[in-house]
């Protein structure tokens, strides 16, 4: 917050007190009360406005908070590691990693849904909703039952509603598969004991 400047506060004062004149008839204590109140009202308007004004006239600055809002193709791009850690997690039978993974997957696609509801005309937070949350549900629960025909089944389905999303916003050429190998030689999968 930004700090009020004593010989602007002072000027708005007599500005108040001047107002005031007009509502003497009311009595000492009332006009104290609506002066004291206006004071503080003023004064506070005064102290946020210049944030205001700066946000929006600095709109197109890089040092707005719309420049660190991370893109769409930011947030797919941490969805697409959480995807595969989930399931490289599964591969080494790591259940506890798989469950943080797919609790982090999951709390991203919340992210699109609430950062970008609709994207290239489509309604990414309803495809959300109605595909790829259903398939996620079935893999927490293959993951709780460490179920790993149940986990390979629910993973197509999210991978697949992945795809499906994919093409209904018109990047069908982004295509997502089950991981073959790891990209990441910098983390260690298999449960530590």
């Amino acid at each position: 917050m930004t700090s009020i400047n004593p010989l602007k506060l002072s000027k708005i004062t007599v500005f108040l007190q001047i107002s005031l004149n007009g509502i003497v008839g009311y009595g000492k204590v009332f006009c104290k009360k609506i002066f004291a109140i206006m004071v503080i009202a003023t004064a506070t308007n005064f102290a946020v406005m210049p944030a205001r004004v700066s946000a929006e006239e600095n709109a197109s600055s890089p040092n707005t908070l719309s420049a660190i809002r991370p893109s769409l193709a930011d947030l797919m791009s941490i969805a697409q590691l959480r995807h595969f850690k989930v399931e490289y997690s599964h591969k080494v039978r790591n259940w506890k990693l798989a469950e943080y993974e797919l609790d982090k997957l999951e709390e991203t696609f919340t992210r699109i849904a609430r950062l970008y509801p609709t994207a290239a005309e489509v309604a990414q937070s309803g495809l959300i909703e109605e595909k790829t949350k259903p398939a996620l549900s079935e893999l927490r629960r293959a993951i709780a039952e460490k179920n790993t025909p149940l986990f390979k089944s629910a993973y197509m389905a999210v991978t697949d509603a992945c795809n499906q999303c994919h093409s209904a916003a018109n990047v069908e050429f982004i295509t997502i598969r089950v991981p073959t190998k790891s990209p990441l030689s910098n983390q260690i999968f298999d449960p530590q004991r």
